[in-house]
């Protein structure tokens, strides 16, 4: 699933994280350089990356969770293959029970 560059914009102006002249500016870098605008926005250092991965899991309903400062035992991250985590981008990073 990914945010659409649209469903990113309304949000960011929403938000206030972002202006009209910014988002104008790097829509543009992003055409032209044929990336998404969250990556120019951050590349500009507009939008902080937390901030822009919070808000596009926001946007998709699904909970964001931070796991700079974990450490996940192998074997948790070995219940999903790893082809079937990078192609859905999901991570195990606790198990329970």
């Amino acid at each position: 699933m990914r945010v659409s560059d649209q469903q990113l914009k309304a949000f960011l102006l929403d938000a206030g994280l972002a202006t009209e002249s910014q988002l104008a500016k790097a829509e543009s870098e992003a055409k032209r350089k044929q990336q998404r605008l969250g990556e120019v926005l951050v590349g500009q250092g507009t939008v902080k990356p937390a901030d822009l991965a919070r808000l596009q899991a926001y946007i998709l309903g699904i909970p964001f969770v931070s796991l700079e400062k974990e450490v996940i035992p192998r074997g948790t991250l070995e219940i999903i293959p790893e082809a079937v985590a990078r192609e859905h981008n999901i991570v195990v990073f606790k198990k329970s029970g």
